[in-house]
């Protein structure tokens, strides 16, 4: 959650957005080259702070089209508001995608008790932010709605990043490509890393184990 002074900012943010990139407000917008290319850069990525682009990690990423400052709230996470129930309809179908090769990328995020956030139709550019093992953001659910905060100061061209913290129970459908020191090659919550670890060395193991008999 963030503070009062950071939801102000959240206001302020927005109502500039509004002002500037709502078709009701074009008679108000300063008609000047800089004014379009903000609105432009605004209505493809959702945001003024990012752009799209193919990535290292996987498929499309997100990257910071300034520097960007810590603890920014860089763009909402936008979906459509559904039941637990309808998620886990949706999880189902997921899953049976999975098994079918197809795509099986997950864009739920619980909201409350009640209700979840699903972003897979949602054109914003959110939807694209890569996992990662280090991240330089975060999710953070505030007032209920999702937004992408940074963790830290981001360079310009920087690929955003988030942890995704799946759940234990599924890590091995889940294979991890972000390269950093801390990966254990899987998107797993952070608590439960060392239990992969523990389980690969296990595996290790034993393949070599049973290498040494057949040889």
């Amino acid at each position: 959650m963030c503070g009062a002074g950071e939801w102000r900012h959240v206001k302020k943010w927005k109502n500039e957005l509004l002002a500037t990139a709502s078709p009701g407000h074009a008679t108000e917008m300063p008609k000047t080259a800089a004014a379009a290319s903000f609105r432009t850069r605004v209505n493809r990525a959702g945001s003024p702070w990012i752009q799209s682009g193919s990535s290292d990690i996987h498929g499309r990423g997100v990257y910071a089209r300034t520097a960007i400052p810590e603890k920014t709230l860089i763009i909402e996470y936008r979906g459509e508001r559904i039941t637990k129930a309808e998620a886990q309809r949706r999880e189902e179908q997921r899953l049976e995608r999975q098994r079918r090769g197809q795509d099986d990328s997950v864009y739920i995020f619980d909201l409350n008790q009640k209700y979840d956030l699903d972003g897979r139709k949602s054109r914003a550019a959110a939807r694209l932010i890569n996992h990662s093992c280090a991240p330089n953001c975060q999710a953070d659910n505030i007032r209920g709605r999702i937004w992408i905060v940074a963790l830290r100061d981001l360079a310009a061209g920087e690929e955003l990043t988030f942890d995704y913290g799946y759940a234990f129970k599924e890590w091995r459908f889940h294979p991890c490509r972000c390269g950093s020191a801390h990966c254990v090659g899987f998107i797993v919550n952070k608590a439960q890393r060392w239990r992969v670890r523990r389980i690969l060395r296990t595996e290790a193991r034993a393949a070599k184990k049973l290498d040494r008999t057949q040889s």
